[in-house]
């Protein structure tokens, strides 16, 4: 299933007079939405799957959750092989994550995250190919979670979302719904909605870290209200945990 394309970086620039013709999708296609490195493996790989029609180059790089950290800066305890790859149309390639522990030692009692990029650079298209015209070419970056998983931890991530416990406040005169994660495992929102006795808001819900909390803006509420709160989490696999808590 294609993922959802974060960011998109200008790769050439063009003249502003002119027609100009643009494909506007990216080619490559991740095996997954997101990454699982469990303490104590070798390694763990993710495919990457060049759908278009032509060769791509394409660079991945892990971050720590800074989108625009330039990658030769960044020091994480990964390292992602081979950094750059040139993929043929409807071919992979499988690119292996490896746990150094060279740039810090993460906790052992709770889940560490970090960001898994791809960013796919096409060739300069020739002059047969563009008729004529300007030609604008984009630079597709895909992002995915990567969750380092230590041995031993307490209970499923699975019952992790039911386990949040919410809180309905205010903050800065806006309505926030707190959501207290004492589990040690990440919690990752897709959506969520509050029900009142006459109204729907939406709840711009997230991720929660563990042993942790973070706030959520509940959009159009101007006062505390109490209702039922439905979200739809994301698991192991990208797939939807749905759950309800009364607030």
């Amino acid at each position: 299933m294609p993922l959802k394309k974060h960011s998109i970086t200008v790769l050439l620039s063009l003249a502003l007079s002119g027609l100009f013709s643009a494909a506007c999708n990216a080619d490559i296609v991740l095996s997954g939405t997101r990454i699982i490195y469990k303490a104590g493996s070798d390694e763990t790989t993710i495919r990457m799957e060049n759908r278009g029609t032509h060769p791509l180059l394409v660079q991945t790089w892990l971050d720590t959750g800074d989108d625009n950290a330039d990658p030769s800066t960044i020091s994480v305890p990964f390292t992602a092989t081979p950094p750059i790859s040139r993929i043929e149309p409807a071919r992979g390639q499988t690119v292996k994550i490896m746990y150094s522990g060279a740039a810090t030692t993460l906790p052992t009692d709770k889940e560490s995250v970090y960001w898994f990029n791809t960013l796919e650079i096409p060739g300069k298209a020739k002059n047969e190919e563009t008729n004529g015209k300007n030609l604008l070419q984009l630079a597709f970056r895909t992002r995915i979670k990567l969750f380092y998983r230590p041995e031993g931890l307490p209970g499923r991530p699975s019952d992790a979302p039911e386990q949040i416990k919410w809180d309905l406040r205010t903050d800065k005169n806006q309505v926030v719904l707190r959501a207290t994660n004492s589990s040690p495992y990440y919690v990752s929102f897709s959506s969520a909605s509050l029900k009142t006795a006459d109204k729907k808001y939406t709840v711009q819900a997230s991720m929660v870290a563990p042993k942790s909390y973070s706030d959520f803006v509940v959009v159009g509420m101007k006062q505390i209200s109490k209702g039922t709160l439905e979200y739809s989490a994301i698991n192991d696999f990208g797939g939807a945990i749905s759950g309800k808590s009364s607030l």
